[in-house]
């Protein structure tokens, strides 16, 4: 009877942490929708003016020549600005918040693919996909998922902190870059 006990006890562990393994994380779940939606947005927006490509060429010492293709997918939002009496400007604006970026580019013959997926309205960065190379020279994924401007996981091969903090900041530069271009456009 006691052994009975026991094995029954053991059952029902065995089958709750069953149970709770194949529960999907709701923070994963809620940016792979995101992201989805993004894919979906950018494919039906294809050629309607909220998309924006630049390429740009470059010599990196000791690899070489490199070619890097930045492409911004964005919103279009019209506000108006409440200005102060007397201010010359035009009351009326657009605002572009940037939704996702795909940036591809080489290093000598390695080529390398990265995504970045930003929430429209905090313009905070959720999803990141990067594309590296192990020592055997066989290109893998890693992928950053985040939750309230932090890292939340990290789905692929072990992460540094390094590698952390540059993807970080890599979104950050690309989102100015984005800021700075939408603002500057005959620059």
């Amino acid at each position: 009877m006691k052994g009975l006990r026991q094995f029954m006890l053991m059952a029902c562990t065995i089958m709750a942490l069953a149970c709770a393994a194949e529960q999907p994380d709701p923070v994963i779940s809620s940016i792979r929708d995101a992201y989805q939606q993004a894919k979906e947005s950018m494919k039906k927006n294809k050629g309607m003016g909220n998309e924006m490509e630049t390429t740009l060429n470059y010599t990196v010492r000791g690899k070489g020549k490199t070619t890097e293709t930045l492409h911004f997918f964005y919103n279009t939002v019209e506000g108006t600005y409440w200005l102060a009496e007397g201010d010359d400007r035009d009351p009326h604006f657009f605002y572009y918040p940037l939704y996702f970026v795909t940036r591809s580019y080489n290093r000598g013959k390695n080529k390398y693919y990265e995504e970045y997926l930003f929430d429209p309205s905090s313009q905070r960065l959720i999803f990141a996909l990067t594309q590296d190379y192990d020592e055997n020279g066989k290109r893998f994924d890693r992928r950053f998922y985040f939750l309230d401007g932090s890292i939340y996981q990290v789905i692929g091969p072990a992460a540094t902190s390094f590698m952390e903090d540059e993807v970080v900041y890599q979104a950050n530069e690309l989102r100015l870059a984005f800021d700075w271009i939408i603002q500057n456009p005959k620059e």
